[in-house]
C-alpha cells in the first residue's frame, strides 16, 4: 500500500514530465531523407516549428548542387515567416530567388518577398537593391513578373535612368495593382523637374479611373498629399485646404500633415485657423512630431492680427524647446556630437523605413528565445547568428540616416531661428509705429459672432480631444487698426 507521501511525489514528477515535454528540443530525425520528409510533413500539417527545424537540420547537412536544397530552403524560409521570423525568411527567400535554380519554388520566393515587402520594417536596401533592383528576372508568372518590374523601374528612376525604368513599367501587365502604382511613381518624377500642372494633371486621371474606389488606402492617400502640396504651390490655397481636410479623415494620426495644413490657412489669410491647427500640434498624441517651423508660423499668424506679446512669445518658444540644440550649432559643436541633435534626429528616423527595420530586428531577435524550446537548438543557434549579423548591419545604415537626419535638422533650427529673429526685429518696429495693419492683410470678422443657435462655442482649458483636434480655431482679437 502507497503511503501519502509517495502518491504525492509520483503526481508531482507526473507535472513536471508533463510542462518538461513542452519544452524540451524537437525530436528530429537523423537520417537525411528522413529529416527532409519530416520538413515536409510537419509543413503541410502546419506544424512551423518542427517544420523549420527539420528543414535547418537538412540544409545544414546539404550543398547547394542537392537537387532538394531550394525546396528544403523554402520549406525554413515560410516556416520562419509563419512563427514571426520574417527578417530571416526574407533573406532565405532572396537566397532561392537569387539562384534561380528551381523555376518552381523561385516563384514560391518571389511571392515570400512581395508579402514580407508588403509589412513595415523588413530590409529594403538588401531586396531592392542587391536584387530586384538590378538582376535580369524572367519566366515568373505575370503578377509576380509585376511585382519585380515595378520594383526594377522604381530603382532605376533612383539612379536617374528614366528611360530604362519607363521601359521597366511598360513590362506590367495591364490590370496588375503595380501598373497604377507605376503611374504615381512617374508623376512624382516630374514634380523632380518641378512639372507641377502635368503631375497634377496624371495624378488627377488616376483617381477619375478609380471609380470603384479600389486603389489601395495608402495608395490613394499618398496621391491626395501630393496633389496638396502641388495646391499650395501654385496658391491654390483653398484646393489644398479642401484636400488635406479630405486626407485626415483617412490618416488621423499624422501631424506632419495638420503643420502643411496650417501653412495652407496663413497663405489663405485664416490666421485663426493656422493658429487651432498649431495648437493641436500641442496635443499628447504629437509630441514626437519634431518641426521648429511651427513657431515661427505659430509667430508670423499672430503678427498678422497685431497680437505682438503672444506672437513674441510665440518666438521665445522655439529657443526654449531647441535652445539646446542651436547653442551648440552657433558654438560649432560638431554635428555628431551634439547629443540634443542626435535626439531629436533619433525621433524622426524612428519612424523611417530603416527605424522600422532595426526594430524588426531587434523585436524578432527577441523572439528566439522564447520560442527555442519549440524550433529546438540547432534552430535557434541559426536565427540567432542571422540576427546578430543583422542587428549590426541595421544600425549601421541607421547610423549613416541618423547624421543625414541631424543635418537636415540643423538647417531647420538654423532657418527657424533667423525667420524668428527677423520677426522679433519687425515686432519691435510695429510696437513703434502703432498696430497698423500689414499691407494685403484684410479685416478679420470675430469668431464669436460666427456662432448661434446651432453653433456652441466652448471654452478649452488645456485639455485636449482626440476627435476635436482638426476643428480647433484659436479666438483672439485682432488688434491691428488702418
Amino acid at each position: 500500500m502507497h503511503s501519502r507521501n509517495t502518491i504525492l511525489a509520483a503526481a508531482l514528477l507526473g507535472v513536471l514530465l508533463f510542462l518538461n515535454s513542452g519544452c524540451s528540443s524537437v525530436s528530429l530525425a537523423t537520417d537525411r531523407d528522413a529529416v527532409y520528409k519530416q520538413a515536409v510533413e510537419a509543413s503541410l500539417e502546419g506544424e512551423h516549428a518542427l517544420a523549420g527545424a527539420a528543414a535547418n537540420r537538412y540544409i545544414s547537412g546539404s550543398s547547394t548542387d542537392d537537387p532538394r536544397y531550394d525546396r528544403g530552403l523554402r520549406i525554413l524560409a515560410e516556416s520562419a515567416e509563419k512563427l514571426g521570423f520574417t527578417y530571416a525568411a526574407s533573406l532565405w527567400y532572396l537566397e532561392i530567388a537569387e539562384s534561380r535554380r528551381d523555376v518552381d519554388v523561385t516563384d514560391e520566393a518571389v511571392r515570400g518577398l512581395e508579402r514580407i515587402m508588403a509589412t513595415d520594417g523588413y530590409d529594403e536596401g538588401t531586396i531592392l537593391q542587391g536584387f530586384l533592383g538590378s538582376d535580369d528576372i524572367s519566366g515568373l508568372p505575370p503578377e509576380q513578373m509585376a511585382f519585380v518590374k515595378f520594383h526594377q523601374g522604381v530603382n532605376s528612376l533612383r539612379r536617374g535612368v528614366r528611360d530604362w525604368a519607363i521601359l521597366q513599367f511598360e513590362q506590367i501587365p495591364d490590370g496588375s495593382s503595380y501598373q497604377v502604382r507605376a503611374q504615381y511613381v512617374l508623376a512624382v518624377d516630374k514634380l523632380q523637374k518641378y512639372q507641377l500642372s502635368d503631375a497634377r494633371e496624371d495624378l488627377e486621371l488616376i483617381l477619375e479611373r478609380d471609380e470603384d474606389k479600389r486603389l489601395p488606402l495608402d495608395l490613394r492617400n499618398d496621391i491626395q498629399r501630393t496633389l496638396a502640396r502641388i495646391a499650395f504651390e501654385q496658391a491654390r490655397y483653398k484646393d489644398a485646404i479642401e484636400l488635406y481636410t479630405e486626407l485626415r479623415e483617412t490618416a488621423p494620426d499624422d501631424p506632419g500633415l495638420l503643420l502643411e495644413m496650417a501653412w495652407s490657412h496663413y497663405y489663405n489669410q485664416e490666421y485663426e485657423r493656422a493658429l487651432g491647427l498649431l495648437i493641436a500640434l500641442d496635443a499628447p498624441a504629437y509630441r514626437g512630431l519634431i518641426a521648429p517651423e511651427r513657431f515661427l508660423l505659430e509667430a508670423l499668424s499672430l503678427r498678422h492680427i497685431c497680437q505682438f506679446e503672444p506672437a513674441r512669445n510665440a518666438a521665445i518658444r522655439l529657443r526654449r524647446t531647441y535652445g539646446d540644440a542651436i547653442e551648440q550649432l552657433y558654438d560649432g559643436v560638431p554635428l555628431k556630437e551634439s547629443m540634443p541633435l542626435r535626439k531629436a534626429a533619433r525621433v524622426r528616423t524612428s519612424d523611417s523605413p530603416l527605424g522600422k527595420f532595426r526594430a524588426t530586428v531587434e523585436r524578432e531577435q527577441a523572439m528566439i528565445e522564447e520560442l527555442e524550446g519549440d524550433i529546438g537548438e540547432e534552430f535557434s543557434k541559426r536565427l540567432n547568428e542571422v540576427y546578430k549579423q543583422g542587428l549590426v548591419e541595421a544600425k549601421r545604415r541607421e547610423d549613416e540616416e541618423l547624421v543625414f537626419e541631424m543635418r537636415q535638422v540643423a538647417q531647420e533650427l538654423l532657418d527657424a531661428e533667423e525667420g524668428v529673429r527677423l520677426i522679433l526685429h519687425e515686432l519691435g518696429v510695429a510696437l513703434l509705429r502703432g498696430r497698423r495693419r500689414p499691407a494685403g492683410v484684410e479685416e478679420r470678422i470675430k469668431i464669436e459672432d460666427t456662432f448661434g443657435r446651432e453653433n456652441i462655442l466652448y471654452q478649452f482649458q488645456g485639455e485636449f480631444w482626440t476627435d476635436e483636434l482638426d476643428d480647433l480655431v484659436v479666438t483672439m482679437e485682432d488688434r491691428c487698426i488702418e
